[in-house]
C-alpha cells in the first residue's frame, strides 16, 4: 500500500538521521560546532529548515547556541530569552513540547532570532522540544516546517523524533559540562599545588623591601643559604650588604653558631693579620697573651669579611691559603690550625677592574667570586623609597617613645631623590628629620634638602665627574655632546642645573637632571645636589629664584708629582648679571680669590656669599675652612 511504504520510508529515514545524529554529536569537543552540524543534518534529512538550539546559562537565561539559516549581521550570543518568554521561554517553563500550526498567526512569535521574514508568502510552521539532561530541562530544540499548502495537520512523529534528537543533545551537554568542569577543578588543582610547592621568600629581619629587584635577591638568599659556599656581596655604600650577610648566616644551618664580622678596610695589615689569625704570647711587643684569631672564633659559624677590596696584596697570598686549605697559623705560632668556616664577603669596589690594574690578585678573586649577589641602588628600587621611610620613622618612634608619622608630601620629595648613600643615607635624613618635625609628623619644611642643608650635596658634586668617593659609585651618564647643552661650568636653562667644569680638558658628565618646570626669565629654582629639588616651587634652598651663575666644585685632590691640566678653552661668563651681582666680580682665578671677593662684597655673610657664587652656604663653610680664611667679625 502507498501509505505503508511511505511511512515505512519515512522511519528509515528517521534512523538513518538519528544514526548520523549520533555520530556527529561524538565527533567533535567542540559544541557549539557539533550543534550546528546536527541542525544541517536535520534540514538535509528531513527538510526541517530554520533549526536553532537555546540552551540554559548559569543566570537562568535561554541563550542561541547554534542556528541553521540565521542571518549573519544576528550574533548568536545576543539573542535570549527568559522563562516564559516568547514559544521557547514557554517551553523552558513547562518543560513540554510545543507545536504552533501558523506562526503568523501566533501571538507569543516574536521573532527575535530573525530569519523569518517571508511568513506573508508561505506557511511555516514551529515544533520545539524540550533539551532535557537528568530529567531537568537545560535548553529548547525547535524546527520550522515550510509549506505551500497550508499548515500540516499531523505532527505527531515529528515530536517524537525530536525528542529523541533532544535527548541526545541534552546527554552531549551534560558531557561537556562535566568535562569543562571537571577541567576547570584540575586547573585550580593544579594553581593550587604549583602555588604550594613555589619557594616562597620569607622575610629577613630589618630587610623592608617589595621591589622586584630586592625580591629576586631575598630569593636568591633563601637558595643560597643552606649550602657552605662562599658569598661575594657586592654593591654600593649603604645598600645593605652586612644585612644580607647576616641573613644568610641565620636562614643557614650554622645559625646557632657564631658570626663573626670583620671591616678590612679599618685595620692596617698588620693588626688585620693579628686580628684575623691570632697571635701567641710575646710574638710582638704588647703581645702579653695568646689571642684567638675570627678564623678561629667562627669556627663552625660564618666569617663576613667586609670591604676586602682594601686589603693589600700581601694579604692578600695569606688570606688565599686559609681559603683553599681551611687552615692556618697564628702570628708567631708554628701550630698549624684547622678551622671550619663559611666565607661571605663583601665589596663596593670594581674587582674585576682592580684584577686588571693588578691591584687584586686573579687567584683570590676567583676563590671568593663563587656565588655574587648583586644588591641594587636605592635608585634602582625607588618602589621601596615610602616604605623604608615609614619603616625609620616608626623604629625612631619606638627608640624614643614617640608617635610619629610622615606626610604624603615628605614621601613624593624623598622619591625624587638619587639618594647616593643608599639606605644609609635615607635613614639619617629620617632622623634628622624627625628631630626637627613638631607635632608629631614629619613635613617638608623639616627635611635638610628643603634648607639646602643636605649632607650629600658635596659628595654629589664630586660624584657627577665620574669618580668613586667612599664608596659611592660614579655616575652612569653620558657625556654631553649637544652643543645646546651649555658650556661647562654654566647654568643651562634647558637642563636647569649647573654643571662642574670639565677637568684634564675630558667632558664630564652632567649632573642629575632638573624638572623641565623652571621659573621665567631663565632663572632656575635651587636644589641640592642629590636631585630632590621641583619646580615651580622650591622645595630646596630659597624662597625665591636665583639668577643663572656658574657652580664652582671644590678642588679635586691631585698627586703632588702631576701637572696641572690645561682646560680645553676657557669657560665663558653670563652675558648679564643678576639683580645681586655686582659687575666686577672676577672672571677667573683661584677659589681662595672667589672666595674673599664674595665674602668683601657681602660683609662677611656667608649666606649671601653662598648665593653671589652659585654655591650652597655648607660649600661655602668648607671652602673657608679649607684655605684657613679668617672670617672678619664686625
Amino acid at each position: 500500500m502507498p501509505s505503508a511504504a511511505q511511512s515505512a520510508s519515512s522511519s528509515s529515514l528517521e534512523l538513518l538521521t538519528i544514526y548520523e545524529v549520533s555520530k556527529i554529536l561524538g565527533s567533535s569537543l567542540d559544541l557549539e560546532q557539533t550543534l550546528r552540524e546536527v541542525l544541517r543534518a536535520l534540514s538535509y534529512q528531513l527538510q526541517m529548515h530554520r533549526g536553532r538550539v537555546y540552551l540554559q546559562g548559569e543566570d537562568g537565561a535561554l541563550r542561541l547556541v547554534a542556528a541553521q539559516g540565521l542571518p549573519k549581521d544576528s550574533p548568536a550570543q545576543e539573542i535570549d530569552y527568559n522563562q516564559g518568554e516568547g514559544i521557547s521561554g514557554r517551553i523552558l517553563k513547562t518543560g513540554m513540547p510545543a507545536v504552533v500550526p501558523n506562526l503568523a498567526e501566533e501571538p507569543l512569535f516574536n521573532n527575535r532570532s530573525g530569519g523569518r521574514d517571508d511568513l506573508d508568502e508561505q506557511v511555516a510552521s514551529l515544533v520545539g522540544v524540550p533539551i532535557k539532561a537528568a530529567g531537568t530541562v537545560i535548553g529548547v530544540l525547535t524546527i520550522d516546517r515550510i509549506s505551500d499548502d497550508g499548515p500540516c495537520g499531523h505532527f505527531g512523529s515529528d515530536v517524537r523524533f525530536l525528542t529523541m534528537v533532544a535527548n541526545l543533545i541534552g546527554q552531549t551537554v551534560r558531557l561537556h559540562r562535566t568535562v569543562a568542569e571537571e577541567r576547570r577543578f584540575m586547573m585550580r588543582e593544579t594553581f593550587r599545588v604549583q602555588k604550594e610547592l613555589r619557594p616562597v621568600v620569607a622575610p629577613v629581619n630589618d630587610v623592608v623591601c617589595t621591589s622586584p629587584n630586592m625580591v629576586d635577591v631575598l630569593a636568591q638568599v633563601h637558595r643560597v643559604a643552606p649550602f657552605k659556599s662562599t658569598v661575594l656581596i657586592r654593591g654600593e655604600s649603604g645598600t645593605g650588604k652586612e644585612l644580607i650577610a647576616r641573613a644568610i648566616h641565620n636562614l643557614s644551618p650554622r645559625k646557632d653558631a657564631p658570626f663573626i664580622r670583620v671591616n678590612c678596610a679599618a685595620l692596617p695589615e698588620s693588626l688585620l693579620e693579628s686580628e684575623l689569625f691570632g697571635h701567641e704570647k710575646g710574638s710582638f711587643t704588647g703581645a702579653q697573651k695568646d689571642h684567638k684569631g675570627r678564623f678561629e672564633l667562627a669556627s663552625g659559624g660564618t666569617l663576613f669579611l667586609d670591604e676586602i677590596g682594601d686589603i693589600s696584596s700581601n694579604f692578600q697570598a695569606k688570606l688565599l691559603r686559609v681559603l683553599q686549605e681551611q687552615e692556618f697559623e697564628r702570628v708567631g705560632g708554628s701550630k698549624t690550625i684547622k678551622t671550619d668556616v663559611r666565607l661571605i664577603c663583601a665589596t663596593n669596589l670594581n674587582l674585576e677592574e682592580a684584577v686588571g690594574h693588578g691591584k687584586f690578585r686573579a687567584d683570590l678573586y676567583f676563590r671568593i667570586n663563587v656565588v655574587t649577589i648583586h644588591l641594587p641602588p636605592l635608585r634602582e628600587r625607588r618602589g621601596d623609597i615610602a616604605t623604608l621611610a615609614k619603616h625609620f620613622v616608626a623604629k625612631f618612634g619606638r627608640d624614643n617613645g614617640l608617635n610619629l608619622d610622615i606626610a604624603a608630601e615628605a614621601l613624593e620629595v624623598l622619591n625624587r631623590c638619587t639618594w647616593p648613600g643608599n639606605v644609609r643615607e635615607l635613614e639619617n635624613c629620617i632622623e634628622r628629620a624627625a628631630t626637627q618635625c613638631r607635632n608629631g609628623t614629619i613635613r617638608v619644611p623639616d627635611l635638610s634638602c628643603s634648607m639646602n642643608l643636605c649632607n650629600s650635596s658635596v659628595l654629589f658634586q664630586y660624584r657627577t665627574m665620574g669618580a668613586a668617593v667612599g664608596g659611592l659609585a660614579p655616575s652612569m651618564s653620558g657625556t654631553a655632546t649637544n652643543p645646546a647643552a651649555g658650556s661647562p661650568g654654566m647654568v643651562n636653562p634647558a637642563q636647569g642645573r649647573a654643571q662642574p667644569a670639565p677637568m684634564n680638558g675630558a667632558a664630564m658628565p652632567p649632573a642629575v637632571p632638573a624638572p623641565a618646570n623652571g621659573a621665567p626669565n631663565g632663572a632656575q629654582w635651587p636644589a641640592c645636589a642629590s636631585g630632590c629639588g621641583a619646580g615651580p616651587m622650591p622645595v630646596c634652598g630659597a624662597s625665591k629664584p636665583l639668577p643663572p651663575s656658574a657652580i664652582v666644585p671644590l678642588p679635586t685632590p691631585q698627586p703632588a708629582a702631576s701637572t696641572p691640566a690645561t682646560p680645553s678653552a676657557p669657560a665663558p661668563q653670563p652675558t648679564a648679571a643678576g639683580p645681586d651681582l655686582p659687575l666686577d666680580e672676577p672672571e677667573s682665578g683661584p677659589l681662595r680669590d672667589r672666595l674673599v671677593w664674595a665674602m668683601e662684597r657681602t660683609g662677611w655673610v656667608q649666606a649671601k656669599a653662598a648665593r653671589l657664587l652659585g654655591m650652597t652656604t655648607r660649600q661655602v663653610s668648607y671652602a673657608l675652612r679649607k684655605y684657613n680664611i679668617e672670617i672678619k667679625r664686625f
